[in-house]
């Protein structure tokens, strides 16, 4: 099934020999939910003149308001995602030659799932992916990427979208460990299940056991392998490293893990008004002004570490995320942050021999309670 992104525009068109009006219905839904029997949204216009005839919707906007992603789960085995993080979108097409035609007639009926990704500007009109198994993650096949061995239950993961087309498939992640005796662990995720789609988070360490060294995570369909990750531990004794999950370009969550120093700042604004006396004969205690209306925010900046060349394309990725979650290590908590480094140097083995990226985030709450 094609996989659609929405947060760039989709444009469904309509452009039929003599047409003066179309109308486009779309249904929209979650996996587990019964398919709508009306059109979610329905979508019409008339055509501009009797030569221009074409009818452009973009339908992106009506259907981002079906996707809600907020907190990755935390897995020890392969798992579903949350059926909130996509949604699926059926598209009805329809066409008149005569004006307020009550009954047009359907053109054609396309069904798509759509998530909270996006398309570059040099992929063009409508870009989207359509296959039966596709890496939603930006990990490289065969590049070694770091991540902390924590021993308290929360997990790093990979995503797989997964359009289950022939229940005689099978699906197999297989784990291989680096520690010094290296052992194989194979964990089925699909077979004979009901033809459908599956959206799959992948934990890098299977079962809560934590490698000491790392994986390799191949993917295998049909005993065939069809992808290939490396993950290996990094040994921090100096400082408590800070992952950073995002939702990244195909709308799937993403991790980068932050390994060393790490600077927090406080920063407080407030209005300042001026006070009436208590009295003519005043108390000076009291003072002349008073601060209301108080913001308490608070700042982090946090380093990766030396990494490699390919971490760029997670960096850049990071920083146009519109969800941002920031786990500590050190308390145990997961909290929303937004991006306070709007603009990094893109860096080079080759110019900059050593690769080190800091990045400044903001918790994005006040830390004054003020919700009402």
């Amino acid at each position: 099934m094609e996989v659609i992104f929405v947060r760039s525009p989709y444009f469904i068109q309509v452009d039929e020999a003599s047409q003066l009006e179309s109308k486009v219905e779309l249904f929209i839904w979650h996996k587990g939910e019964s398919e709508p029997a009306t059109a979610t949204y329905t979508l019409s216009k008339k055509a501009a003149s009797a030569t221009q005839t074409n009818n452009i919707y973009n339908i992106s906007n009506y259907v981002k308001e079906f996707i809600d992603i907020t907190n990755p789960i935390s897995i020890n085995i392969p798992t579903e995602e949350e059926n909130y993080n996509w949604c699926y979108v059926k598209v009805k097409r329809y066409y008149s030659t005569t004006a307020n035609n009550p009954s047009p007639t359907l053109l054609d009926t396309n069904t798509f799932v759509a998530t909270n990704g996006y398309t570059n500007y040099f992929d063009g009109y409508n870009n989207s992916i359509d296959d039966t198994f596709i890496p939603m993650n930006l990990f490289q096949e065969n590049k070694v990427y770091k991540y902390y061995d924590s021993p308290i239950g929360v997990y790093q993961y990979l995503t797989f979208f997964i359009d289950y087309t022939n229940d005689a498939d099978e699906y197999i992640v297989r784990y291989t460990n680096f520690d010094a005796s290296p052992t194989i662990s194979d964990e089925t995720i699909l077979n004979g299940e009901t033809e459908t789609q599956y959206l799959f988070s992948i934990p890098i360490s299977l079962g809560g056991i934590y490698y000491t060294e790392g994986n390799k995570i191949e993917i295998l369909k049909n005993d065939v392998v069809i992808a290939t990750y490396i993950f290996k531990t990094e040994c921090e004794t100096k400082y408590n490293p800070i992952r950073v999950d995002y939702i990244n370009k195909l709308g799937a969550w993403d991790f980068i893990t932050f390994f060393k120093a790490r600077t927090e700042n406080w920063e407080v604004k407030n209005k300042e008004y001026q006070l009436l006396p208590d009295d003519v004969n005043y108390n000076p205690i009291r003072g002349e002004s008073k601060a209301f209306n108080y913001e308490a925010k608070q700042s982090i900046k946090v380093n990766t570490g030396w990494v490699e060349e390919y971490y760029n394309e997670l960096i850049k990725d990071l920083m146009v995320s519109e969800t941002i979650l920031l786990y500590d290590y050190e308390t145990e908590t997961q909290k929303p942050v937004k991006l306070k480094t709007m603009t990094t140097d893109l860096k080079t083995s080759l110019q900059d021999k050593m690769i080190n990226y800091q990045i400044d985030f903001e918790y994005n709450y006040n830390q004054i309670n003020n919700v009402i």
